[in-house]
């Protein structure tokens, strides 16, 4: 049997980013725990850049583990093989982030109760580390924003076109931190969630919204009962997959706001094809409600924000569970129009997806007369509900968008 013998494991899967990686690395070497108490293992996921050097060379008082990937993986199979590989009680799975002194210490604190799940995604934490020339137009615009206050340092070409912007010195002491900023979006997505959901989001249908793999802490018992990473999921949607799994084997998902862990900014590679068709799979995978309709966050669609998604899945769980007789039609008619989302997606992902309706109420047209008009009562009275005690807000506007999908 295989002896556990650290109190944490921090795995970084990485691919082509070594001038970030060696950021990551450097900002871990003064923790506040001691050094043998954790390790850390980075999986070189078939990289054709300079970090095989930067693992060979870098030199942490720290146990660094390389892992090395003959051919490009992907970030779930590249988590797993660390996870196999590792001896910690408790797993962090960390991309190319910069962290404080505490960053470790902070997670392990909460792990004294079970069965929690400790996120930082949502502190909404950035820093510009480097600046890369191909930048989209919106990083440039952010960068331009956010760095007036790096007049004063000596920037150093790293490689041909990108800008290192601070020194080796600079990350190890973490004084880069205070040039990092924060994107306010996400912690007022959280805020937002705590304040009509508890602390811990006890009572929303979500909560595995919260596992987003940059930065976050989970029990490896209870990983090990939801099983691994699907690595069927290469580039995306593979921790909200995961998520899920966590939360249907009894997680308790918190983000902590005290823990630092900053995003460095950098290229974005991502197909929209690739993203629709990862949607496409985890919605096939678990075809239920709230999973379906989690592809109304793309763009290609909706474009709704997280916040309003799961307010959303949770009202209309609200309304499953405690009055299903009173509103069975609307009930019937948004799960109907939740499996309809999901057939729309497979029809994007095969490029014969017809155009969304002009109208909602274009969309009362796919039913028989008779059910239509017994919805449309019961959304009426929905509508009255909400203003009187219940608030069915997001869930009554999200109905109205999924009208519009073609049939």
């Amino acid at each position: 049997m295989k002896d556990y013998d650290r109190e944490a494991s921090i795995i970084i899967p990485t691919y082509n980013r070594a001038e970030l990686l060696e950021f990551t690395l450097l900002s871990l070497y003064k923790q506040s725990i001691p050094a043998n108490t954790f390790e850390v293992i980075v999986v070189n996921d078939g990289s054709t850049d300079q970090t095989p050097t930067v693992l060979s060379k870098i030199q942490p008082p720290y146990n660094l583990v390389a892992l090395h990937n003959k051919t490009n993986r992907g970030a779930a199979y590249s988590r797993n093989k660390g996870i196999q590989s590792s001896r910690g009680k408790i797993i962090i799975f960390l991309d190319e982030m910069l962290v404080d002194k505490n960053f470790i210490k902070n997670h392990l604190k909460y792990h004294v109760q079970e069965d929690m799940v400790v996120t930082t995604h949502y502190n909404g934490q950035k820093i510009f580390s480097h600046y890369y020339p191909n930048f989209s137009l919106r990083q440039k615009q952010k960068f331009k924003k956010h760095s007036g206050k790096l007049n004063s340092i000596n920037n150093k070409k790293y490689k041909k076109g990108v800008l290192r912007l601070f020194s080796k010195q600079d990350v190890i002491n973490h004084s880069i931190l205070r040039y990092g900023f924060r994107d306010g979006s996400r912690p007022k997505w959280f805020r937002s969630f705590q304040a009509a959901y508890g602390k811990y989001l006890e009572e929303m249908a979500t909560p595995w919204f919260l596992f987003i793999t940059n930065g976050v802490s989970v029990p490896r018992k209870l990983l090990e009962n939801a099983g691994l990473f699907d690595e069927k999921l290469k580039t995306w949607m593979e921790d909200w997959e995961l998520g899920y799994r966590l939360y249907l084997a009894g997680a308790k998902f918190y983000n902590a706001s005290e823990i630092a862990c900053y995003h460095q900014n950098h290229l974005i590679s991502r197909s929209p094809k690739d993203k629709l068709a990862n949607y496409l799979y985890f919605i096939q995978k678990h075809p239920v409600t709230e999973v379906l309709l989690v592809p109304a966050i793309s763009p290609a669609i909706f474009s709704w924000s997280v916040e309003k998604l799961g307010k959303l899945i949770t009202q209309y769980k609200e309304l499953e569970n405690n009055s299903a007789a009173t509103y069975r039609h609307f009930i019937a008619a948004f799960r109907e129009l939740a499996e309809t989302l999901g057939r729309h997606v497979a029809r994007l992902v095969s490029n014969s997806a017809l155009p969304l309706l002009k109208s909602a109420e274009a969309g009362f047209a796919r039913w028989e007369p008779d059910f239509a008009g017994k919805v449309r009562k019961q959304l009426a009275q929905l509508k009255q509900e909400s203003l009187l005690s219940s608030n069915y807000h997001d869930l009554i506007i999200g109905f109205k968008d999924l009208l519009r999908l073609p049939q």
